[in-house]
């Protein structure tokens, strides 16, 4: 029986293998989904590795990346992350779950897009020189709303498989403008807010050699989506990963067992985009100090990540703190994020 499981995720690595390497020569797919917001990582562990999350699990986290890594929670935790993202903006992003003994875990997300305020342009059509060469005029500021709240629930299936679902409510609020309605012959003040359900799924399997995993999500289903009379999907995409601790592999490893190495990979086939790899490395000491690195293959503009960890417990308790680098390039420049956490096990 187990080498027939064995073969058959063998089988299964070679054809995401196949199917990624067969995607790479389709059309590049281009902003072909709306609420990009839904893709950024959310948490400093994941961000640091490259954005590997399908296989990696251990916090409240995990219901925005793989939500059946949930299922691992031994007690309570919760996470608050901000993230200073490009061209000025943050996002926000806090996960709170529990473990309810064998009923399985719960958990509460929720995650938030702060643009500042923006200029608002209306098309200038009159005849003064100054104001047709700049074309517009201004009519005071708006702002950008985006948001996400969701439940998620993972549970253990059997002693090696796990599973885990995220239904989320998006919304995103784009601003009022006042429009030529055709139909009506007349301006009308058009209100740019949609609102949708989204749902993640994910599953986990350990195959009985050392730690090794293999990891499944499907983040962003949902509907399709409309603003006034434009149609647009959301960001679906499909995981397949892999992870394992290395030192597991030696005899007498470094460290002895207070050290773990663990190389995560991801492959990413997004709706806007073609597919990705996403390549992690951490490296850990104790499980208190934690040091993470990572590469994000097939992007314009992200690649190189890294970051830190910290965990201290005390009786049950504990607290923790995260950081992440990734480099945008030169145009872009970096990103930063922080993540700020408490735990507690179950007694």
């Amino acid at each position: 029986m187990k080498k027939l499981t064995y073969t058959g995720l063998i089988l299964a690595l070679l054809v995401a293998l196949g199917s990624a390497g067969t995607a790479l020569a389709q059309p590049t797919k281009y902003a072909q989904a709306g609420m990009p917001f839904l893709k950024i990582d959310v948490g400093s562990r994941i961000a640091a590795m490259g954005g590997a999350h399908a296989s990696v699990q251990g916090s409240a986290n995990d219901m925005f990346s793989n939500p059946a890594g949930l299922a691992f929670l031994e007690g309570v935790d919760a996470s608050f992350t901000t993230t200073s993202w490009i061209a000025d903006i943050s996002h926000y992003g806090l996960g709170v779950a529990f473990r309810a003994g064998n009923i399985g875990t719960f958990g509460l997300s929720y995650i938030f897009m702060d643009y500042g305020d923006f200029v608002r342009t209306v098309p200038y059509t009159g005849t003064d020189p100054a104001l047709r060469n700049q074309g517009y005029l201004t009519n005071g500021t708006f702002s950008v709303n985006e948001y996400a709240i969701g439940l998620s629930y993972a549970r253990q299936i059997t002693g090696q498989f796990y599973v885990g679902g995220h239904f989320r409510y998006a919304s995103q609020d784009l601003g009022n403008i006042v429009i030529f309605d055709q139909v009506r012959g007349t301006e009308v003040d058009q209100e740019n807010q949609v609102n949708n359900l989204v749902f993640d799924f994910g599953t986990m399997y350990y195959t009985g050699f050392r730690d090794l995993r293999f990891g499944m999500s499907i983040r962003n289903f949902s509907n399709q989506s409309d603003y006034y009379d434009q149609r647009f999907e959301l960001p679906l995409t499909f995981d397949f990963g892999v992870a394992m601790d290395l030192l597991s592999l030696a005899a007498n490893p470094p460290g002895g067992e207070n050290s773990a190495l663990t190389v995560a990979l991801d492959w990413q086939h997004p709706r806007d985009y073609e597919e990705r790899l996403h390549l992690g490395l951490e490296y850990g000491f104790m499980d208190m100090v934690f040091l993470r690195g990572g590469y994000k293959f097939n992007y314009d503009e992200e690649g190189l990540t890294a970051g830190i960890g910290v965990k201290l417990g005390l009786a049950g308790y504990g607290i923790k703190a995260e950081y992440a680098y990734s480099d945008f390039g030169d145009f872009f420049g970096n990103v930063n994020r922080i993540t700020l956490g408490v735990f507690g096990l179950q007694e």
